[in-house]
């Protein structure tokens, strides 16, 4: 069986490839239905990275936030018609086992960290095309009463998952979040299910994006009231990063943990005299594990959390050509003033 992949093949270009549909024994076959475009799929087709790493990466077909419905399955564990989300990272367990990954045991961590694992869109081709061919384990069911067009946002759900994990809630009492893009939306709906008695505090730059903040304190930098944070929390990303980063150290109460989502291809300069003065502790998060996506199809069923997603689909963009993913690509790069994504489907 033969379908087309389309791959970013150079900055601003996105071409067409054949490439075969091969359903092994121990494989299940998905029919993809809704993608969502990430910042980091934006900074590859721009060309916004180090060439060198570009070169090593194209052609690459992009998209890490895909669902999908099972067509096929070898290995039983699914049903025909069962609605899935696709794990974007994935790690052959051979690796785990070497002295080098050990930490990635770490329930905090996750095995996708693991040096010799594949993420898809980055080091491995990502779900830009119809039809998806999985291991079992990289995928999760959701409930088909979930719309698509909510259930694609899960990727983004599971790394905010991923990174509250990182703090100890039995040793908080009020959590900021630096940032007001779409991750940091995310990261507060999830915190609002999972810690609703926890004081949150959002810090932003534009206020017409922090109305999305409803049910907590959304600030700008400029109305901050002299508080000390023993937890926050970095999606900022970016070259504003180093500000966003700096102005947390300086409000940190001694011992806080600073927990570090956003990404920046610059290095970023630190207070670090004063990260050893206050005994900080930084943690990074990038990605999330099969059991973050586990908890995500969880939360897909609470209505607050649909009401709250409901919002962010910008537009719905049927993909018959390469011209429909252009577009695509084009409404979210214009995209700055409204916290959404604008979804491709077939």
């Amino acid at each position: 069986m033969f379908q087309l992949l389309y791959k970013v093949t150079s900055p601003g270009v996105i071409e067409e490839f054949v490439d075969t549909v091969d359903l092994e024994e121990n494989k299940v076959l998905v029919k993809v239905d809704y993608m969502a475009i990430c910042k980091a799929d934006i900074r590859y087709f721009l060309g916004l990275r180090d060439p060198a790493i570009l070169n090593q990466k194209y052609p690459l077909a992009p998209i890490h936030e895909a669902v999908g419905h099972v067509v096929k399955d070898n290995t039983g564990k699914y049903k025909i018609g069962d609605k899935v989300i696709l794990i974007p990272n994935s790690v052959e367990e051979k690796y785990l086992k070497d002295f080098e990954n050990r930490r990635c045991a770490r329930k905090y961590l996750g095995n996708n960290y693991a040096i010799h694992s594949s993420f898809c869109s980055s080091s491995s081709d990502g779900f830009l095309k119809q039809f998806y061919v999985a291991e079992p384990e990289l995928l999760v069911r959701y409930d088909d009463k979930i719309p698509a067009k909510i259930a694609v946002f899960s990727e983004l759900l599971s790394v905010a998952v991923a990174g509250l994990r990182r703090i100890n809630f039995n040793e908080t009492d009020h959590v900021a979040i630096f940032g007001d893009g779409i991750l940091a939306y995310i990261t507060y709906i999830v915190f609002k299910h999972d810690h609703p008695d926890t004081k949150l505090t959002v810090y932003g730059v534009d206020k017409n994006k922090l109305k999305m903040f409803k049910d907590c304190e959304a600030r700008t930098y400029n109305e901050y009231q002299g508080e000390k944070y023993d937890t926050m929390i970095e999606i900022v990303g970016g070259k504003y990063s180093a500000d966003a980063i700096n102005t947390m150290i300086d409000w940190a109460t001694v011992g806080a943990d600073l927990i570090l989502m956003g990404v920046s291809e610059e290095k970023v300069p630190l207070n670090t005299r004063l990260v050893l003065e206050k005994g900080l502790s930084l943690k990074g998060v990038t990605r999330s594990d099969n059991k973050d996506f586990e908890h995500v199809a969880k939360l897909l069923k609470e209505k607050t959390v649909q009401e709250r997603i409901l919002p962010m689909v910008l537009s719905e963009i049927t993909i018959n050509s390469v011209n429909d993913i252009y577009q695509a690509y084009t409404k979210d790069i214009e995209n700055k003033s409204i916290i959404g994504k604008n979804l491709m489907k077939w």
